[in-house]
């Protein structure tokens, strides 16, 4: 995926990721604002391995 605009915080991003492991890591804000965008964009270019699963999908069930 290459961004035709990189965020701000991605180089921020980057730098907690590499980070010993203490807390997670939460990204919040209002809708729309790009937390998908810049954390999307962070994984890429920290080269780390993720899994992407959205929350908003109102048919998600729990796993037992």
């Amino acid at each position: 995926m290459e961004a035709l605009f990189k965020r701000k915080l991605v180089a921020q991003i980057c730098q907690r990721l590499a980070e010993p492991r203490r807390f997670i890591q939460v990204i919040a804000g209002p809708r729309q604002t790009g937390k998908t965008t810049v954390v999307l964009q962070a994984l890429e270019e920290s080269g780390f391995q993720s899994r992407f699963v959205s929350a908003d999908d109102p048919n998600l069930n729990s796993v037992e």
